[in-house]
């Protein structure tokens, strides 16, 4: 289940377990909680729903935990202590895309109230840790979230588990294969960037229906977050598509994939993503007209905006102009070749609000820039 040495006992196996803590009380994209006792997350985050500050995390949440009554498992177990974990229940088969939820308990076999630390484990991997104080012979639910579980091209099995430093309790689920969605994607389906290098995933298809945000993002099968919030929306509404931005800092090779929510069944996309030194790097501005930071909208005429802008591999593609606070795009300039100028026509804005550029090449690398501020 952890892929730890197999000689090892599968009681002794928390040293796997790692990851820091950045903070608490931030839920967790892909995850849900109760409330109660101590719970921490180990699950990886979402990037903002603003592109400016997008970024990835990793957070903590505290939870209540309550009494229950005990109930059969069937699940498999092992216990050396006081301890006792169970399994009661799941939702499986789920279908890669959709939320999995377990039922668990534990149960205090001792003479003395016990605190012990609860992992949930999905193949292997921490999603959360319950701490709890169990009395003397009592049994208790344990709140231990709902993970979403990324999409799938055939049948699978997964392993979910709930185990501390005395017991282990473990269950074989099905995931249910999504078929393919009738989609256009860009970038290509595989495509190799620079380290450090943000890419923009674009995904439209009649599946997403009139108003979009119905994608769940997730890299490498950890979730990633959810197509939605107010650029999300915006840039569906003048493209047409779902995006989702996400920047690869080390060397390797990544799976990214989309699971789009329909409402009969899951459909998938996917892209591969090579992270190499040899990569495509991201497109540049090199200039701009206006050439100072502010701007004076609207007061006697249009403006006229430019931008020149670069890629060292002659793969621009296109400038998408945002109006920032205003979630709003003004406007998308098609560009192409090596060296390329953006052009636009300014006939309004809203006093204190940012215009940013996002500068993208056609291999979904991308360039975010506030260029002006309005004033």
């Amino acid at each position: 289940m952890d892929g730890t040495d197999p000689d090892r006992s599968r009681l002794d196996r928390r040293s796997y377990l790692s990851g820091a803590t950045l903070g608490v009380g931030t839920l967790v994209a892909g995850c849900s909680y109760g409330s109660g006792d101590e719970t921490s997350t180990e699950q990886t985050g979402s990037e903002a729903e603003t592109p400016v500050d997008q970024a990835e995390s990793e957070a903590d949440t505290t939870a209540d935990q309550t009494a229950g009554e005990d109930e059969t498992s069937t699940d498999q177990t092992e216990s050396t202590g006081d301890v006792s974990l169970r399994i009661t229940a799941t939702n499986a088969p789920v279908t890669g895309g959709d939320v999995l939820e377990i039922t668990a308990e534990i149960e205090n076999t001792g003479e003395t109230a016990i605190r012990p630390a609860v992992d949930y484990l999905v193949d292997g991997e921490r999603r959360s840790t319950v701490t709890t104080t169990v009395a003397s012979g009592e049994t208790k639910p344990l709140d231990l979230g709902s993970v979403r579980i990324a999409p799938v091209a055939e049948d699978d099995t997964m392993t979910v588990g709930i185990e501390s430093e005395t017991a282990v309790a473990e269950r074989t689920v099905d995931v249910l294969a999504s078929d393919d969605i009738a989609a256009v994607q860009t970038p290509d389906r595989e495509i190799t960037v620079q380290s450090d290098t943000a890419v923009l995933f674009d995904l439209a298809s009649d599946a997403l229906g009139e108003y979009g945000g119905t994608t769940h993002w997730f890299v490498d099968d950890a979730y990633a977050g959810h197509a939605q919030g107010p650029w999300h929306t915006a840039y569906y509404s003048h493209q047409g598509a779902e995006y989702w931005r996400h920047t690869f800092d080390t060397a390797g090779t990544y799976e990214v994939t989309a699971a789009v929510d329909g409402d009969e069944q899951n459909t998938r996309a996917s892209w591969t993503v090579h992270v190499t030194e040899s990569g495509t790097a991201v497109p540049a501005i090199d200039g701009k007209r206006p050439v100072g930071d502010s701007l004076e909208a609207g007061r006697d005429a249009d403006l006229e905006l430019e931008l020149d802008v670069t890629h060292p591999d002659g793969g621009l593609d296109r400038v998408v102009w945002w109006l920032g606070h205003a979630d709003r795009i003004l406007g998308v300039s098609d560009v192409s070749g090596a060296d390329d100028t953006a052009t636009l026509t300014l006939d309004g804005g809203c006093n204190g609000c940012p215009i940013i550029a996002w500068v993208i090449s056609t291999d979904g690398t991308i360039t975010e820039e506030q260029v002006w501020l309005l004033e």
